[in-house]
């Protein structure tokens, strides 16, 4: 599920929950419908407006098909100095096929992104793909060397 899809889904729980429970006086019929949308407003546009104009908002990478057959592949992302941007916290996120990792990373547009399967101190890590920032759009890019392919969504 997508980040937006995640809000709504969480602001319909949370405003059932209040509704229910009595804890909160929200109304009935438009008043309470009124209320949850503009919760729903807010969260679509808090990715987007944290990266600021001329970036864009890297959402999350899913695994389409993966390099290693029946394993995981040790996923890395680095910018156009070879500097790693994701994960922040780990060498690497490992992902099988059809897994999903949230990225949450502001990139500038004219960024180049390079995809790296990491194989450890012995081994020669392997090019997964690049993908060019070029607009400040909203859509999916895709990581793709032929052997292996992954999509990253871009949210504007």
């Amino acid at each position: 599920m997508n980040r937006v899809g995640t809000y709504r889904r969480r602001a319909a729980i949370l405003a059932a929950t209040v509704l229910a429970a009595g804890a909160l006086p929200l109304g009935t019929g438009a008043a309470a419908s009124t209320a949850v949308a503009r919760e729903d407003t807010a969260s679509d546009q808090a990715a987007p407006l944290a990266c600021g104009t001329g970036q864009v908002f890297l959402d999350g990478i899913r695994a389409i098909d993966v390099l290693e057959e029946g394993e995981a592949d040790e996923v890395y992302i680095v910018n156009d100095a070879g500097t790693k941007i994701w994960p922040v916290t780990a060498a690497y996120i490992p992902m099988g096929e059809g897994a999903r990792a949230e990225v949450d990373k502001c990139v500038a547009v004219g960024e180049t992104l390079r995809l790296w399967d990491d194989d450890g101190a012995l081994n020669p890590n392997d090019f997964m793909g690049i993908i060019y920032i070029l607009t400040e759009e909203t859509l999916d890019k895709y990581f793709d060397n032929g052997s292996s392919r992954y999509r990253l969504g871009i949210v504007a």
